[in-house]
């Protein structure tokens, strides 16, 4: 007898569903970071895994220790896999009203893009094509590549320059400013203009991560060999400015996050005579990925954008 792949959830059948668990899977190599990607339990995960085996009758993974590792035959199915994944998303987009695009999106975005720029790009999106299901991974900058090579993400907007990356392809969103700010009541809001030696022996708040402006500003300090007293890093911009309100201490932050508060003069913006520290935004995508229609339709609002910026 002769099994066939079967695109229903019948046991017997080998499941497209199976297949995207089985290469979520082989590209993380931990069965519940994949059960987050793909928004499955754990345990849906490891039975799709078990019929996947049982219906190619060979083991795909071995587990030594706490690590998770795919077996030669698992190797030889990758590439299969991934092509008859890829037909069949061709397949059922093929027969889609064409002016109705659905599917879902996995973006990986830095918290400073989160707090203000993205927000309206996607409400924008979602007016345009509200069928296609949006899930955000916020993360560092520098996990961003291999998240994309990991297809765990579709497209990354990110502080980082990862032009020098040949396998992304890189589109240059926007330079925007950066501004210290601190409490109305703070030592340095007496009016002077700051200078980088003015920030020895103060408490810095800052952006977690290891990329964009917080880390231009952590490598000129050290650079000058100016010391701060304490760098305390965040994973939002919202607990940074209440801390500051709260009179913690010193961040650089965009001007864009902080203007509202800055007019109802809840914190105060810092003259400074130092060199500029932009912040600089990203959106990558990798090279080898399939421009499906969801994410065909963002990289064509994101280029409508741009060019509506660089017109006015």
């Amino acid at each position: 007898m002769i099994k066939t792949i079967g695109f229903t959830d019948g046991c017997d059948d080998m499941n497209v569903k199976h297949l995207e668990a089985f290469l979520t899977v082989a590209r993380l190599l931990n069965f519940g970071e994949a059960a987050r990607t793909l928004n499955y339990s754990q345990s849906t995960i490891s039975e799709q895994i078990s019929g996947l085996e049982e219906y190619l009758g060979t083991k795909l993974f071995e587990r030594i220790g706490r690590r998770v590792f795919l077996t030669e035959q698992g190797k030889k199915l990758f590439p299969f896999a991934e092509r008859i994944v890829r037909d069949a998303e061709e397949l059922k987009n093929l027969f889609n009203d064409s002016t109705i695009i659905s599917g879902s999106l996995h973006i990986g975005a830095a918290e400073t893009l989160c707090a203000f720029w993205l927000p309206p790009l996607l409400k924008e999106y979602r007016q345009l094509y509200p069928k296609v299901e949006i899930n955000i991974k916020v993360g560092n900058c520098v996990d961003f590549p291999q998240w994309l090579q990991q297809n765990s993400i579709d497209v990354a907007f990110s502080l980082n320059d990862e032009s020098k990356q040949q396998q992304l392809r890189q589109i240059e969103l926007f330079h925007g400013e950066t501004v210290f700010i601190t409490s109305p009541d703070h030592e340095l809001s007496t009016g002077l203009v700051l200078e980088l030696e003015n920030l020895a022996g103060q408490t810095l708040l800052l952006p977690e991560g290891y990329c964009g402006y917080p880390m231009d500003l952590k490598n000129l300090l050290e650079k000058e060999g100016v010391k701060a007293n304490m760098i305390m890093q965040f994973g939002s911009l919202e607990s940074i400015k209440q801390c500051i309100k709260n009179g913690l201490g010193v961040s650089l932050l965009p001007k864009i996050a902080v203007e509202e508060e800055i007019k109802r003069g809840e914190i105060i913006s810092l003259a400074w005579n130092g060199q500029d520290i932009p912040i600089q935004a990203q959106v990558l995508f990798h090279r080898d990925k399939w421009l499906s229609p969801p994410l065909a339709a963002l990289e064509k609002l994101i280029l409508a954008k741009i060019g509506k910026k660089k017109d006015q």
